[in-house]
């Protein structure tokens, strides 16, 4: 995700947070350029409280908007954006960046077009169970209104970022549904360019053309989502859909395939 998104974003600086500790077993160095911090550098508050509740992947959905808080009193950035680690960018986020001029938040939606009405997985009840908007990615301008909405999703973060789909409970993304109806400024981006996912596929298919990469023929691709990916099942685009193949989306697999080889440079076998 840092390697690709310089790559087509230069000037950014970026920041990995560790929602662990090192205890020593690598050297912090060899992520240069680039900063990692462990959490425990950002006192959260409650944080023991929290680690001692939730699971790994619920702890560390619940430090976005801490992190993002930290971030901007520490900093002072006028754009701040966050991107789930497995991610691979294509292009530069121009647009998302013109978009925060004008507003405070930027989401994104995970489909905007009806699913084919069949079972198959993922259907819009799983949609509506774990989140209308994908929060794997959120563009934040800085204002008092950006700073309104971390606070009100810290407050939620601290005891109600967990699985429960019977209590309606979707870690941090179920609350971003509440977004647009609480805070002013915020732009849902159905830019098919933007996070192309297993949840979006049938909406959009993913071509090459002189060399570069686009959606439905006309919207550059921005970034690929390879969200619930598993090395150890590489002919299965996510273990949370059976709706898609590799062999209705050729382009997607070799995407695929790059993104595993540069995972796997980067010291997968190790940090796993």
């Amino acid at each position: 995700m840092a390697n690709s998104f310089l790559q087509y974003n230069p000037g950014y600086e970026l920041y990995i947070f560790l929602i662990d500790q090192v205890n020593s077993r690598f050297n912090l160095n060899s992520f240069s350029p680039y900063k990692i911090l462990e959490i425990s550098e950002i006192n959260v508050p409650d944080f023991d409280l929290m680690a001692a509740q939730y699971s790994v992947i619920e702890l560390n959905c619940a430090m976005k908007p801490f992190v993002a808080q930290w971030l901007f009193a520490q900093y002072q950035p006028d754009l701040l954006l966050y991107i789930d680690s497995d991610t691979l960018v294509f292009s530069s986020f121009e647009e998302v960046e013109k978009s925060l001029l004008e507003n405070d938040l930027v989401i994104t939606p995970h489909f905007t077009h009806p699913y084919p009405d069949n079972h198959l997985l993922p259907r819009e009840r799983d949609i509506l169970r774990s989140g209308l908007y994908n929060a794997g990615f959120i563009g934040m301008r800085n204002s008092a209104n950006t700073n309104h909405f971390l606070s009100w999703w810290a407050g939620h973060m601290k005891s109600e970022c967990y699985y429960n789909f019977a209590e309606g409970m979707g870690l941090d993304q179920i609350w971003i549904n509440l977004v647009p109806l609480l805070f002013k400024g915020v732009q849902i981006n159905s830019d098919p360019g933007l996070n192309v996912a297993y949840w979006n596929l049938h909406e959009r298919k993913i071509s090459i053309r002189d060399g570069s990469y686009w959606v439905n023929n006309e919207y550059p691709l921005v970034f690929l989502h390879i969200s619930g990916y598993q090395f150890n099942e590489p002919l299965n685009i996510s273990r949370h859909q059976n709706r898609y193949s590799f062999s209705d989306h050729l382009v997607l697999q070799n995407l695929f395939a790059l993104y595993i080889d540069k995972v796997k440079e980067n010291g997968y076998d190790f940090y796993s």
